[in-house]
């Protein structure tokens, strides 16, 4: 059995515990509580790759977003095997950030694959070009437009994650 830290990364409020609740225990709250320092959650995978069964545990950490007085602290991201980076459809300067995040997760872990979900997408938006975000590296496997409140590509994001570092550890 596989087990790896992936880090969810992004500006504060972006609905980064949000996706975690929502994958891990399914649930959904409207209250927003900010997140302080680490939280560390956890999940048992099965994915199959080449007809074969592989067990992996997911150790997801949430550190607390980057504000104008606060850095997300690179020394949280070493070890990463998976980054996810949030961003709000509602806030033009969490979209604007997102290379920022990039930079940030490439500098830690090097060859770390990215994901970028485009959190709240169930609310009023700009259109967004998905693939002008992928183009930012070639790290970002893949850029969803999710919402933790309606459930929209939460599983998928993670899913496809997993299937993707699980890939890379058995080769």
């Amino acid at each position: 059995m596989f087990s790896y830290k992936i880090v969810l990364v992004g500006d504060y409020g972006t609905g980064k515990t949000s996706l975690i609740r929502r994958f891990v225990d399914n649930s959904f709250s409207e209250e927003y509580k900010s997140s302080i320092g680490v939280a560390i959650s956890k999940k048992e995978l099965i994915s199959n790759i080449n007809s074969i069964e592989h067990k992996s545990i997911m150790m997801i950490w949430d550190i607390e977003g980057k504000t104008d007085f606060q850095p997300i602290f690179a020394h949280h991201l070493m070890g990463s095997k998976a980054f996810i980076i949030v961003a709000d459809v509602t806030r033009k300067e969490s979209l604007d950030s997102i290379n920022e995040h990039i930079l940030l997760c490439q500098k830690s872990v090097g060859t770390a694959p990215i994901f970028i979900a485009l959190n709240k997408s169930d609310l009023q938006h700009e259109e967004i070009d998905l693939n002008s975000i992928k183009s930012l590296s070639s790290n970002v496997i893949k850029v969803f437009k999710t919402s933790a409140k309606d459930e929209t590509c939460v599983n998928d994001i993670f899913e496809i994650l997993n299937f993707t570092v699980v890939g890379n550890l058995i080769k």
